[in-house]
């Protein structure tokens, strides 16, 4: 699906004018390595990952979860690492978005959108152009929250791109970092209120409770997209800290 659309104006809290988007099925890779913008424009995965680099900007890899954006007068570089479906949008808007990627916090809001746009088929722009603005909202709000020590900052970037690996560990991350598991928990801390490894647990039991109420995976299944070995450590740690079993969440979230 690629439009170029009407001017459409939203309001929120600020106007966006959308003058085009693509929705992509699966591909292998870009039709173009890089282009250049007059306006902004904004590129996610909605499944897959790429590569990227803004001009003046970041480079790095983006996967489901992230939006990377690119200012008026930029040169976008990407690159597919895996077969990839995305949404391109290029806009003009009263708001400063991020440059670069920002990963958004609510997952949830985030897939309704792409679920929206997927679906819509009256008035498809307006959907499109509803979609950005609340993109854009959510990267705002993601950069606003975001930990104001850097490398508090980095650090749980780490955690959320790696949680699914169960090799993960406080030492891992500090390494990572140049810092000592001390200095590096009490850091992140203070900056996020729970030490870094009771911050990845609560990252992996949000993934675990969706898996448990959108599909039918088993436990195990479950257990290792979570960056659990055993359904029954999973199901153990998720039983602590939930109050519920596995199977009990997914039946009560079904009801």
């Amino acid at each position: 699906m690629d439009m170029a659309v009407p001017a459409v104006h939203i309001y929120f809290f600020a106007m966006v004018t959308l003058d085009g988007y693509l929705l992509a099925p699966s591909r292998d890779q870009f039709s173009l390595s890089f282009d250049r913008y007059d306006d902004w424009c904004l590129l996610l995965p909605r499944s897959g990952s790429f590569t990227f680099e803004v001009s003046g900007g970041p480079r790095g890899v983006s996967k489901h979860g992230d939006i990377v954006v690119c200012p008026p007068g930029g040169t976008l570089w990407r690159r597919m690492q895996t077969p990839t479906s995305f949404f391109h949008a290029r806009f003009s808007t009263e708001l400063e978005p991020p440059i670069g990627r920002t990963r958004v916090l609510d997952v949830d809001r985030f897939r309704a959108d792409l679920a929206m746009l997927e679906a819509a088929e009256a008035h498809p722009g307006l959907v499109a152009a509803h979609v950005v603005t609340d993109l854009i909202l959510m990267m705002l709000r993601a950069r606003r929250d975001a930990p104001g020590d850097e490398l508090v900052r980095r650090a749980t970037a780490l955690i959320l791109d790696h949680f699914t690996s169960p090799d993960l560990s406080l030492g891992d991350l500090a390494a990572a970092l140049g810092i000592s598991p001390t200095q590096l928990s009490r850091r992140f801390r203070a900056v996020q209120g729970v030490t870094p490894v009771a911050y990845l647990r609560k990252v992996r039991l949000r993934k675990a409770r969706e898996l448990l109420t959108e599909t039918d995976d088993t436990l195990q299944a479950i257990a290792e997209r979570c960056g659990y070995r055993s359904a029954f450590y999973f199901s153990r740690v998720f039983s602590t800290h939930t109050g519920q079993s596995p199977s009990k969440y997914r039946h009560d979230s079904r009801v």
